[in-house]
């Protein structure tokens, strides 16, 4: 199967892996010590034949790291893909990124993520790391994957950790698989109602257990 997996980078120097608890969902639940969190959703889910395009969007800020983060994603991925056995086929793309300050920097990185797309593929996020507006722009462009290349979506990722004195607090990690967030978003975009009232009705069915 075709996936395509956005990945925003981490900025910072220093990256420590560890076990990430996933909430909701124990089968996205990796043993090991992870640095990405969706790296324990592909660990759960490579299957053979797989092609997986995985897009790592390196935001450029001073002389924080970027290059050597995208080198830590890489051995990590080929390093469980490895140990799965499978004969899954893993190609890395690296989109290096100013900080946005402009609508010609968010127009140009929108049309390079775009292009990335494939028809019929999978796709998939992990929107831990980066500037926040990288999530707004990667939920656009998995949207625009569902309208106009007959996309699917896998899992949007988010790890969430507490931190003290510059140092996660041990124990606070926490894989939140933010999947329903985005097919909230998506819904929102598709539903048509003659009335805003009409419209929240709509979802309170969609939300019903």
């Amino acid at each position: 199967m075709k996936k395509i997996v956005f990945v925003s980078l981490m900025m910072a120097d220093k990256m420590n892996k560890r076990k990430y608890p996933v909430e909701g969902n124990s089968l996205i639940e990796y043993q090991g010590e992870l640095y990405y969190a969706i790296n324990s959703v592909l660990a759960k889910t490579l299957q053979d034949g797989d092609d997986i395009t995985v897009v790592l969007i390196e935001t450029k800020a001073g002389d924080k790291a970027g290059s050597e983060n995208a080198k830590k994603f890489m051995e990590e991925l080929d390093e469980i893909k490895r140990n799965s056995g499978t004969n899954a086929a893993i190609d890395y793309v690296i989109i290096p990124s100013e900080f946005i300050t402009s609508r010609e920097k968010l127009n140009s990185l929108y049309l390079k993520l775009i292009e990335k797309l494939q028809y019929g593929a999978e796709l998939y996020a992990d929107i831990t790391f980066g500037p926040k507006i990288l999530p707004l722009m990667i939920f656009n462009v998995m949207q625009f994957g569902e309208k106009f290349f007959d996309c699917s979506i896998g899992n949007v990722i988010y790890l969430k950790a507490e931190f003290r004195n510059n140092e996660i607090v041990e124990g606070t990690q926490l894989i939140c698989d933010y999947t329903p967030v985005y097919l909230l978003n998506s819904f929102t975009s598709t539903i048509e109602t003659s009335s805003g009232e009409k419209a929240i009705e709509a979802v309170k069915v969609l939300l019903q257990d």
